[in-house]
Parts: structure tokens; C-alpha cells; sequence
């Protein structure tokens, strides 16, 4: 057991204090929260109409490659997606994407594909755990559909996966967040 002379005499390293992982004291009323994430994050392109999808892992995969929008949005249908949005943010590590709530439950194993409809690029069956999923509050709040807002980060991504996804960062991102 120490005692307290002994405790005084040790040495703290003063600039540990500046290091905290989760917050960071900018004056004494403030505190700003640090940025925790290891990938840069970058909003997706509008135009490149890029979309999220969740189904259950037992799905058939879509098949993309020179089918009309109409063509895509079909085989996302049938895929029975549990969400269904547009994508906001990306980075190598996860994404955001918008969706309508709905009453969709699955007790399945659920996987998440990418889709851009402007060039037929696919993404799938890429393995996620949700960061967050919560509602997002309304200008009308009468309004019958209810907007949710989902972040999930990307889990075991195998090489062909990290490459495409570092493809579509590269080419359908329009700023750094």
C-alpha cells in the first residue's frame, strides 16, 4: 500500500491530461467532444443517386450491370430489404444512410449492400453492426411518415470489398465532412 508521501513523490505525466479519448476541455464551460473515428468521412455525390440496403443474408443477391433504374429498383424489392435509403456519408470504416421507418423486423442474419443506379455499381453482402438508429425530429410534426436515420460501421470487409468501396469514395464523394 502507498502512502500519501509516497503518491506525491510519483511523477504524472501532464500532457496525458491533454489526450482524453472522448472529451476535450476547451474553456470551463465548454467541453467538445474529440473526434473518435479512424477514416476520413465524405458525403456521396446526389447524382450518383447511391442507396443503402439491409436485407436478410439468405437473399438473393442483386444483379445490377446494365439494367435501368427501374430494373434495380425492382430487384431491391424483391430482395425484401428490412431498410431501404439514401446514403449520406461514407468512409472506409461506415456509412449513414436516410430511411422511412417501418414495422419490418427480421430475427435473420441481415447483410448491407450498396447500389448507384447511375452506373450500375453494386456492393453486397457486406457484414455491419448498427451504431445508431435513431428518428429524425420532423419540421411537420403531423406528418404520417417518420424519418429515421441509421449509421452502421463495416465489419470483416474482405479485398475485392475494401477495393470497391475505396472506388466509390473515390469517385462519388463531393466533400470531406
Amino acid at each position: 500500500m502507498f502512502c500519501a508521501d509516497e503518491l506525491s513523490e510519483v511523477r504524472h505525466d501532464i500532457t496525458s491530461r491533454d489526450k482524453l479519448p472522448l472529451f476535450q476541455l476547451i474553456d470551463k464551460k465548454t467541453v467538445k467532444r474529440t473526434e473518435r473515428r479512424t477514416h476520413k468521412r465524405f458525403r456521396v455525390n446526389q447524382d450518383a443517386f447511391a442507396f443503402a440496403l439491409i436485407r436478410p443474408a439468405a437473399a438473393m443477391t442483386m444483379k445490377v450491370r446494365n439494367r435501368s433504374m427501374a430494373e434495380i429498383a425492382m430487384a431491391a424489392y424483391r430482395s425484401k430489404p428490412t431498410k431501404f435509403g439514401r446514403i449520406n456519408e461514407i468512409s472506409m470504416g461506415g456509412l449513414s444512410f436516410r430511411y422511412i421507418a417501418g414495422e419490418v423486423k427480421s430475427n435473420q442474419s441481415l447483410v448491407l449492400d450498396i447500389v448507384l443506379s447511375i452506373c450500375g455499381f453494386y456492393l453486397g453482402n457486406l457484414t455491419f453492426k448498427s451504431i445508431a438508429d435513431v428518428e429524425i425530429a420532423d419540421d411537420f410534426p403531423v406528418a404520417p411518415i417518420k424519418m429515421r436515420w441509421h449509421r452502421v460501421q463495416f465489419e470483416g470487409l474482405v479485398p475485392d470489398q475494401v477495393s470497391k468501396l475505396d472506388y466509390l469514395i473515390r469517385n462519388f464523394s463531393v466533400s470531406e465532412v
